[in-house]
């Protein structure tokens, strides 16, 4: 089995950054440096006048990864220079609980969990649509177990107690596809919703579960527990999360979506061309150390393009979303997800639009 986290970290280093933050909710961070900046010349994607997107919502800020290319564009300035502004990010725990903060405050743009985005789209029929792709990979997401656990294997989980995040959240997808494609029916494992991650670790050292999902960053108490499996190995192509856009938006202010996209696209290239500075706008933002920060990103495979979508969907990552969606028994045996109809990829450059499935 590999082994990970050879951290040349002290523990001491590892308990500062992470302990504050293990068993953090919905979190809200202000951004009063992203006005728009005169001095730079606006492309041609940014509208007319500054436009006000107020809050944003994305899964899980800021204890995942997903929000980092666009909290790396705001501390640039570089969604001002496209013309927006936005006042807040605000967290909520995954799944549906981000499309409830999205619908329940009217907000304009958002990035949740695939899984829950289409059915919020698809078949609760809220108000937004599917306009570029967020976090491509769930590299960043494995599951452990304590050191003494005689569990070695995905397979080993039979009749055991398995945590994930929250209902419709991407720990939830994973850990049945992984299941799935090991040959074990997910309904022969006790999956349980914890709340979170530092909550599934909590359950974990009370011998209440078997094995807890886990992040990088999160992963401070390492002595006397070990990583089981890595969703990486089993798929490494699921589509974590996806940018929505009320309708609202898209019929009265496209340029809008185009801009934020083409922000975010920076924020994304700038992750790979500058890890450094991006592990300094996480560790501020996820209230860690520099280097859990840096641990985390390299850990994701963000600074070498393995992480993040600049935008574009991958056919095979939604595939493998609504397969996961099937297996859980959120959409019918025979039911198809009708992307055509809740993705609209004209906010996109040309080189990013795909085939859909």
């Amino acid at each position: 089995m590999r082994r990970f986290f050879d951290s040349p970290l002290s523990r001491r280093e590892l308990l500062t950054g992470g302990l504050k933050w293990l068993g953090l909710g919905a979190a809200v961070s202000a951004y009063a440096g992203c006005a728009p900046t005169p001095a730079a010349p606006a492309p041609e994607t940014a509208p007319a006048r500054p436009f006000d997107l107020g809050t944003v919502a994305i899964t899980w800020y800021p204890i995942f990864l997903y929000h980092l290319p666009i909290s790396v564009a705001l501390e640039a300035g570089e969604f001002g220079r496209r013309g927006l502004q936005i006042k807040e990010i605000v967290g909520a725990r995954g799944g549906g609980e981000t499309i409830r903060t999205m619908t329940a405050g009217d907000l304009l743009m958002g990035e949740a969990a695939t899984g829950a985005a289409v059915k919020s789209i698809w078949k609760s029929r809220d108000p937004y649509v599917i306009v570029g792709g967020g976090v491509k990979s769930p590299s960043d997401i494995f599951w452990i177990v304590p050191e003494g656990s005689p569990l070695t294997s995905v397979r080993d989980l039979v009749g055991k107690r398995v945590s994930y995040t929250s209902p419709g959240s991407v720990t939830e997808q994973v850990l049945i596809l992984t299941l799935s494609r090991a040959g074990i029916d997910p309904g022969s494992v006790r999956l349980i919703a914890a709340g979170g991650i530092g909550e599934g670790f909590a359950l974990l050292k009370r011998g209440e579960v078997d094995a807890c999902a886990m992040l990088p960053s999160a992963f401070t108490e390492r002595a006397g527990y070990r990583v089981l499996f890595n969703a990486w190995d089993t798929v490494p192509n699921y589509f974590q999360t996806l940018v929505l856009a009320h309708r609202r938006l898209v019929e009265q202010n496209p340029e809008v979506i185009r801009s934020f996209l083409a922000a975010r696209r920076w924020g994304v290239d700038q992750i790979q061309k500058d890890p450094e500075g991006a592990a300094q706008v996480y560790a501020k933002t996820a209230n860690i150390s520099p280097d859990l920060a840096r641990e985390a990103i390299r850990f994701a495979g963000a600074e070498r393009g393995r992480y993040y979508s600049d935008g574009r969907l991958d056919p095979e990552g939604l595939r493998l979303a609504e397969e996961g969606m099937r297996i859980a028994k959120e959409i019918g045996p025979d039911e198809r997800v009708p992307w055509q109809e809740i993705v609209n990829q004209s906010f996109l450059a040309d080189d990013q639009r795909v085939q859909l499935p």
